[in-house]
């Protein structure tokens, strides 16, 4: 195992064009070329033009609704991939910024006492952003997640030296956040914290890797898909349930908690 992680986890050679915050354009040029379809054989599957289609990817007009869901259709794309071209048709989300989304979080009384009782219980909680910027968390939960510091992004963590030293499956999560990663660029695509976020994930080259392998989208996290951790100090295994809630008295704000069990994941090995 190399004695330098930091130089293990960027020590790949980049594949593809550096990754940008998504267009309705760009991912249905990456969609059909992930299919490995042509314009022309495209055409013969949802009945556009190639003239047109090229203009589609090109960002160089936007189609009307019915137009996109041709391209759906004929593509055969899957839930996930849909909502996202819907979402990327539509105006960006305003997402206000993380400094004014955390003060309302530290003045709500409600939600820092709520915070406090699940950290006496010794749970591992968080509210972020939909960007998985950390809001407010519990000790626990920041020393769960190594080296992540107070005000740390949960996303780009995951592609940090401490994650693949503590995530025994650390390619799968890697790979399920950049799904999730280019699902929620797309939605707050306009905003400065998406903008951030991509300025961080861009240079390093796994999340080049991963970014440029697949087209795959994610929103959420089922009940039932764990999280396998390794202690960094005590060096025991464990699974977590991870819990997202939306707070309905603020959008943009998520309860994230992670409930340990017994190890059910994958006989860990060193990257």
């Amino acid at each position: 195992m190399s004695q330098n992680p930091a130089h293990r986890a960027h020590d790949h050679t980049r594949r593809g064009p550096l990754p940008h915050i998504p267009t309705l354009g760009s991912t249905c040029f990456h969609i059909r070329t992930e299919l490995g379809l042509s314009r022309k054989v495209a055409k013969q599957r949802h009945g556009i033009s190639t003239s047109y289609l090229a203009d589609i990817e090109a960002d160089r007009t936007t189609p009307k609704p019915e137009t996109l869901e041709k391209i759906i259709a004929g593509y055969e794309l899957d839930p996930p991939r849909t909502r996202n071209l819907r979402e990327l048709l539509t105006p960006a989300e305003h997402l206000p910024t993380t400094d004014s989304l955390r003060r309302c979080v530290h003045d709500d009384v409600g939600l820092m006492t709520y915070l406090g009782a699940l950290e006496r219980r010794d749970l591992f909680a968080a509210y972020v952003d939909p960007l998985w910027n950390i809001l407010a968390s519990t000790d626990g939960f920041r020393s769960w997640l190594a080296g992540i510091g107070e005000n740390g992004n949960v996303r780009a963590w995951v592609f940090s030296p401490h994650a693949r030293e503590i995530l025994t499956d650390w390619r799968y999560e890697a790979s399920r956040t950049v799904a999730v990663v280019r699902a929620v660029l797309g939605t707050y695509r306009d905003s400065e914290q998406a903008r951030a976020l991509m300025r961080h994930l861009r240079p390093i080259r796994d999340f080049q890797r991963f970014w440029n392998s697949s087209t795959q989208v994610a929103y959420g996290r089922h009940v039932n898909d764990l999280l396998h951790r390794r202690d960094p100090d005590s060096r025991d295994l464990a699974s977590y349930r991870i819990s997202i809630a939306d707070l309905t008295q603020n959008q943009h704000v998520q309860l994230v908690t992670a409930i340990g069990q017994p190890y059910s994941g994958p006989e860990p090995t060193d990257i």
